[in-house]
């Protein structure tokens, strides 16, 4: 009987540590990032991540359909004029970065993007967001979007179309007001509203005071020096970012914030006497 239980207790033994090594192994390949297509086409279903930022890339179209498993690619600072059509083909992508190119348009089959979670269009030059923002939003399961440093000079109403979003980063761009339909995104948790020239906080209030889930707001580098007063209807908010404005005081309207608990205000007019970081 003993020695039974001790062949079953080795057996047992023998197959957990299979396992784990079989998720160790797993889990390196998932980790490890391909910066060269050359390398990564090698074999493409063990590539999860492919960075191919600061390229002069092309890749064939009949290539796009063997990275069955990719879930990171970046094409940053490439200045691609278009995007290829075959982007649609990777199913299983959840995080993709365009930012610093040249095209206008996303392609239609950008639909194809089932599992896509993350979108990265950071400084962009000729984007046209109004032109394509139907497109984003029929993906199902994005949830964050990044569109810093693009210089719109308006958010289109269409915006709103984006129902599952949970982040969105519309800092360093050159609009004066948000457009109502912004209070449709009714998953929205954290919004950057960060290095804007022009825009007009007291105006726009309203319609974020409408984002029923906003839990974090980023007002940096905004020139502000006072808070509007209906900043208090921001009843679900926990987290508040005003650094690097031209506040002189705690500004006495976060206390009508009954569920903040934290307050950044750093790099403020005439060093705040007060603790950088703020937990209530």
């Amino acid at each position: 009987m003993k020695s039974t239980l001790i062949i079953c207790i080795l057996f047992y033994c023998g197959i957990t540590s299979i396992v784990e090594s079989q998720t160790t192994m797993d889990t390196s390949i998932m980790r490890k990032e391909y910066s060269s297509i050359q390398e990564a086409l090698k074999d493409p279903e063990k590539v999860y991540r492919l960075d191919l930022s600061n390229q002069n890339v092309t890749i064939p179209k009949e290539v796009w359909s063997k990275f069955t498993n990719l879930e990171f690619l970046s094409f940053r600072n490439d200045h691609l004029k278009e995007i290829p059509n075959e982007i649609g083909l990777l199913k299983n992508l959840k995080m993709l970065d365009l930012s610093g190119n040249d095209f206008e348009l996303l392609p239609k089959s950008f639909i194809g993007l089932t599992n896509l979670k993350e979108l990265y269009l950071n400084d962009e030059t000729n984007f046209q967001l109004k032109n394509n923002i139907e497109i984003i939003s029929v993906l199902p399961k994005l949830e964050f979007l990044s569109l810093r440093n693009d210089h719109f000079k308006e958010i289109p109403n269409e915006i709103g179309l984006l129902k599952n979003l949970k982040t969105l980063d519309l800092s360093g761009n050159d609009f004066k007001l948000l457009p109502k339909s912004l209070s449709s995104l009714s998953n929205l948790e954290e919004l950057f509203l960060n290095d804007e020239s022009n825009f007009k906080l007291n105006k726009s209030m309203d319609v974020i005071s409408l984002l029923p889930k906003l839990k974090i707001l980023h007002l940096e580098n905004d020139k502000l020096d006072k808070l509007p007063k209906n900043i208090s209807k921001l009843s679900h908010l926990e987290s508040l970012y005003l650094n690097n404005n031209n506040f002189r005081e705690v500004p006495l309207e976060i206390k009508g914030l009954n569920q903040l608990k934290y307050l950044d205000l750093k790099n403020n007019k005439n060093n705040i006497d007060f603790k950088n970081d703020v937990l209530f």
